[in-house]
């Protein structure tokens, strides 16, 4: 969101007549992910941790003049970390 979106979201919100109770909900709601939101940034940083490792192995096969394991090989062995 640009500034000038948040600052009318902010003037939106504060044109409204909330009691403090209401505040402290909406307060919670924007600094709390939701359930969801939670699980997206897990699978986020899965793919982040499954790229990174797969990038580090063709560059050390590079590096060590070595064949390079078939997707296949690798998609077990990844699945293989999950279970344990």
């Amino acid at each position: 969101m640009s500034t000038a979106q948040l600052n009318n979201l902010w003037a939106y919100i504060d044109g409204m007549s909330l009691k403090k109770k209401d505040r402290e909900w909406l307060a919670d709601k924007l600094l709390n992910p939701s359930t969801k939101e939670l699980e997206t940034l897990r699978q986020q940083e899965y793919v982040k941790e499954s790229l990174t490792r797969a990038l580090q192995e063709v560059q050390a096969a590079k590096r060590e003049g070595r064949q390079l394991k078939s997707v296949d090989v690798f998609l077990a062995e990844l699945e293989l970390e999950e279970t344990v």
